[in-house]
């Protein structure tokens, strides 16, 4: 016969707290699993070795005790404050099990989803997950187009039934065994002691277990990676970052904006503003920059030649233009691109300035050319609310918004909108419309269709069944652009329009390193009769940020520039460099280095291979010094302007009347 100091811990632990037990068990027992998935699909073990891979393992147990303790919480303190006479009611116990099915389904749901976001992502939940939860409805359209959605939610539906079923007699005993309610508090408060212990006790860099990002992020756990994400989303540089007093920050920061169309002593106290002077004689051309959906480099021939290219318009187009060859966004989200490419702003950490509700009449291109009389039109083939870049541009400078309400009933759609083909040619009505009323103008145009589910109409291209669906629709979408040009080429404004073409941002993330650079590697094409060179490439390395002040000095436009970003026709080629952001990280890359900015004031610098692999160079040269304080100028110092109020196209007082002539 056992005896009572067996028998009380017994009581204590099990009792109705089974249902709490059950489902910490089921959820630590999942995460397990799925990360076993992810090291399979990523290989993990062959490239890092086991003792990395075991200690990926080790942490990430810990981090899902965590992550279970946490979710289960509710349920615990339902379980310790119900009184006995509820709990034992027969509607209660019908509550509990469906409210449990619902759970498994929940988690079992979640973690198909976690497994399909890493396969694109390359990482947990991060600010993308957030963002996407933003606007369901794209998401959702998304989902259901692009994956078996149905199928996966049957097996499911009948794999949480299997799972109750085998449940079924231990959730039974929990309504046999008394728990008076001192036991349950104790039983409670031990919960709780654990909870914190976990909490409190790990390190916040437990999930870093090797200088691989992608391991790294496999011993993470998805729920707390989320969270992470949530709390950081609109977090401020300061106090996460490093920063440097504002009488660093800002001559360091005249040093990396000066370039030759730079007035002398031009520059205003505490602030990026100075003159800009026009090194061609002043040029009324209407502009348009084209943003492709996920036109990552490595789909461009003319860039990363195969075979068969995927892309020979745009190959063809690279001998009537210039093409920048060493080309980076700054993000792998598109709002990235639209705040790159309008506002010049390096990417700040957490959300884009796209999604702040801060960002009203920032210094960006769109509000600039107003300013000078030009019409400004954003055609999209989505709908403009999504992740918020309707209102952005709205309120910095864009007249006109063509989205998906108004297209024609019966235009070719996908979760994201109107085909490429349908978007251009909007683009060219409303152009022809503002050539003939005899107005300057700029327009930005998104495409849409190089995207999941990866579908567009029949007709233009036959798929190549030797080809995966991204690789077709990569092929439809350069078609459309192809098609758009030449179609350009007929009308009245093209002989005075100077064209940008690029890729919003890489096709997927992926790469060991902090920052994947090949997923940031985008083409960027300039292209106008007579305007820019036909035929030639820039090798000058170049960020997505640059396209703003280029575009500028094409026109020969003088101007007061709040511009973070270069001429890149005009600077010398050792000043090339480029600004980006991935996930937490933020980084500056020129000249062969990198340098990382983290959480915590952590820095980093390494080299980049040939093959964008980065090697740690723990001892930092004087060069790399100045690499990384550069890094914290331009980050530190754009977000305290943009914070400030300092980056806004017009302050009060009119500032920009602080620069010395």
């Amino acid at each position: 016969m056992p005896s009572t100091a067996a028998i009380a811990p017994r009581r204590l632990l099990l009792g109705r707290f089974r249902f709490a037990l059950i489902w910490v068990a089921f959820l630590w027992t999942l995460f397990l699993i799925t990360r076993l998935v992810l090291l399979g699909l990523q290989h993990v073990p062959s490239r890092n070795g086991f003792a990395p891979t075991l200690a990926a393992l080790g942490s990430g147990a810990l981090l899902d005790a965590v992550a279970a303790l946490w979710v289960a919480l509710p349920l615990m303190l339902y379980l310790a404050l119900l009184p006995q006479r509820w709990f034992a009611r027969r509607g209660q116990r019908v509550l509990l099990h469906v409210g449990l099915f619902f759970a498994l389904f929940g988690a079992l749901f979640v973690a198909v989803v976690e497994l399909f976001f890493f396969l694109e992502f390359n990482g947990r939940f991060n600010f993308v997950a957030v963002d996407y939860l933003m606007f369901p409805t794209e998401v959702a359209d998304n989902i259901w187009q692009s994956y078996p959605t149905g199928k996966i939610v049957a097996v499911l539906f009948v794999a949480t039934l299997g799972l109750l079923a085998a449940l079924r007699r231990p959730l039974a005993r929990a309504w046999g065994e008394p728990s008076p309610w001192r036991r349950r508090l104790v039983g409670l408060g031990a919960y709780l002691a654990l909870l914190a212990a976990l909490t409190l006790g790990l390190p916040s860099s437990l999930a870093e277990v090797s200088a691989d990002r992608a391991l790294n992020q496999i011993a993470g756990n998805g729920y707390l990676s989320f969270v992470a994400a949530l709390a950081g989303s609109n977090a401020s540089y300061e106090g996460l970052y490093a920063t440097r007093p504002d009488a660093q920050v800002f001559p360091r920061l005249r040093r990396l904006l000066a370039e030759p169309a730079t007035a002398p002593d031009s520059f205003a106290a505490k602030s990026t503003l100075r003159a800009v002077r026009g090194m061609v004689p002043p040029r009324p051309l209407n502009v348009v920059v084209v943003l492709e959906e996920s036109l990552g480099s490595e789909f461009i021939g003319a860039l990363h030649p195969r075979p068969v290219s995927l892309t020979p318009h745009f190959d063809a187009l690279t001998q009537e233009g210039t093409l920048l060859t060493q080309a980076y966004s700054t993000g792998n989200r598109t709002i990235r691109a639209i705040e790159a490419t309008t506002s010049s702003l390096p990417p700040l950490p957490g959300i884009s300035v796209v999604r702040r509700p801060a960002s009203k009449n920032l210094f960006t291109l769109p509000g600039l050319l107003r300013e000078r009389g030009y019409e400004t039109l954003w055609v999209y083939g989505g709908r403009a609310l999504f992740d918020g870049m309707g209102s952005y541009l709205t309120d910095n400078g864009v007249d006109e918004i063509f989205e998906q309400k108004d297209y024609p009933e019966g235009t070719f759609t996908t979760a994201w909108g109107a085909s490429d083909q349908a978007i251009f040619d909007e683009a060219l009505i409303k152009m022809d419309g503002f050539e003939s009323a005899g107005k300057p103008f700029y327009t930005l145009i998104l495409s849409v269709s190089n995207h999941r589910p990866y579908t567009f109409p029949d007709g233009p291209i036959r798929p190549d069944p030797k080809l995966k669906r991204r690789e077709n629709v990569v092929r439809y979408a350069d078609w459309a652009l192809g098609r758009f040009i030449e179609q350009a080429k007929t009308h009245a404004f093209y002989d005075h329009t100077l064209f940008v073409l690029m890729g919003d941002h890489g096709a997927r993330v992926y790469g060991a390193e902090e920052i994947p650079l090949p997923s940031y590697e985008v083409p960027i094409l300039f292209l106008g009769p007579g305007i820019v060179p036909a035929g030639e490439r820039l090798d000058t390395l170049a960020s997505s940020l640059d396209i703003a002040p280029t575009i500028l000095g094409l026109l020969g436009m003088s101007y007061e520039s709040r511009f973070f970003g270069h001429d890149v026709f005009r600077i010398s080629p050792e000043r090339g460099r480029a600004l980006m952001t991935h996930n937490n990280e933020i980084a500056l890359m020129r000249g062969g280095r990198i340098a990382v900015l983290g959480l915590q004031g952590r820095t980093s610098l390494y080299s980049v291979g040939a093959d964008n692999q980065f090697v740690p160079i723990p001892q930092p040269d004087r060069e790399g010094h100045e690499l990384i304080e550069d890094a914290i100028a331009y980050y530190d110092g754009a977000d305290e302007l943009y914070r400030n109020g300092g980056y806004l196209l017009q302050t009060p007082g009119d500032q920009r009347a602080e620069i010395k002539k």
